[in-house]
C-alpha cells in the first residue's frame, strides 16, 4: 500500500471518529434549565433598591416566553 493510500486513509478514519465524541458534560454538572425572561426582569424591579446587588447573568440562559405578549411587561412600567 502507498503512502498516499495509508495517508488517505488515516484522514478518512480521523474524519468517521470525530462525529463519534460530543460535547456534552455528563458529570452532572448540567447548565440549568433556561430562566423565564419576563419573570426574571420582574423578580429585579421586585428587589430594585439604591444598595441592591446587581444580577449576575453570566452563564444564564434566558429564554422569552412572552414572544406573543405586547402587554407582558404593562404591570412594570405604567
Amino acid at each position: 500500500m502507498s503512502a498516499t493510500a495509508k495517508i488517505a486513509m488515516l484522514g478518512a478514519a480521523a474524519l468517521l471518529l470525530t462525529g463519534c465524541f460530543n460535547d456534552s458534560d455528563n458529570s452532572g454538572n448540567s447548565p440549568d434549565p433556561a430562566v423565564d425572561f419576563t419573570a426574571f426582569v420582574k423578580a429585579q424591579f421586585a428587589r430594585t433598591s439604591a444598595t441592591a446587588e446587581p444580577a449576575s447573568v453570566n452563564n444564564v440562559d434566558l429564554s422569552f416566553n412572552d414572544q406573543n405578549n405586547p402587554q407582558a411587561f404593562d404591570d412594570l412600567l405604567q
